[in-house]
This record gives C-alpha cells, structure tokens and sequence, in this order.
C-alpha cells in the first residue's frame, strides 16, 4: 500500500515539473506584460500604454473599424466621464515563436466601467500579436470581438 502511495506521489512530482519546465522565460515575459497592459488600460496610464504599444500598432476593434497607436491612445486618455473599475484577462494562452521573438497571445478580457455613475460590464475576446523589440515585450496587432452570450 505504502509503495503504491509513494509511486503515485512520484508520478505527481514529474508531473509537476514537466509542467513547470514548458513555461518558458518568454512566456513569463509576455504574461508579465499582458498584466501591465490590464493595470496600465485601467489606470488610463498613458507613459505605460505608449511603451507597450509599438509605434506600428494595428487595432481591429469588435466593429470592425480600424486603428493605430495614437488613436488607441487618444481613446484610452484620462477621462471625467469614464472611469475603468477593472481588467481581468482570462483563458490566457501564449504561444512564443523563438525565431522571430513574436508571440500570439488569445484571451478573454473583462472590463467594468462607471460611466455617469453606473457600472458597465464588457467581455471581448481579443488575439494580439506581441514582440519583442529593444528587450522589451510590445503590441504589434490586436483584434477584438465581443464575447458571445450565452443561449438561454
């Protein structure tokens, strides 16, 4: 019985590392920056947003309609009427291309906003394209869509 249990718990141990081991240095990297992305769209952090957007940025937005980094600037600048509660990223799946320093990330952001007073709930799944550029980790392309609603 005992033999049983230690070999179960060493299977767990291996793994666990094996696991631990696929997490790369490049994924804790972009995972780090999506994080500051979240803070930095809530705070409407303007000096962290223009670091993290590269000069080329592509936006398609959930309407289809079409941007660059100074436009997602301009809608993400400190505002009177809009006030951003939260960011939260879920479902994060980062995949890192070694060759070329670009990562595909895709992920369901969820944001609530107050806006005169009333919170406003926003889902939307989103792909971007990080990369790597001057060792820092950056958007080169982000889509939007909304989340679908569930069927009732």
């Amino acid at each position: 019985m005992s033999k049983c249990l230690w070999g179960v718990l060493l299977i767990a141990v291996i793994a666990g590392s094996v696991h631990a081991q696929q997490i790369s240095r490049e994924e804790t990297e972009v995972r780090t920056a999506i994080g500051r992305w979240a803070n930095a769209v809530k705070d409407r952090d303007q000096k962290a947003l223009d670091a993290l957007f590269a000069d080329d940025l592509f936006i398609t937005d959930y309407n289809g309609g079409t941007r660059g980094k100074k436009e997602e600037l301009e809608v993400l600048k400190p505002s009177d009427t809009v006030k951003t509660i939260s960011v939260t990223n879920e479902n994060i799946v980062v995949r890192i291309y070694d060759k070329s320093k670009t990562a595909i990330v895709t992920a369901v952001v969820k944001m609530v906003f107050e806006i005169a007073g009333k919170q406003t709930h926003m889902a939307m799944r989103y792909t971007s394209v990080w990369e790597k550029r001057k060792g820092n980790w950056q958007i080169v392309v982000l889509q939007t869509a909304r989340v679908a609603q569930p069927k009732t």
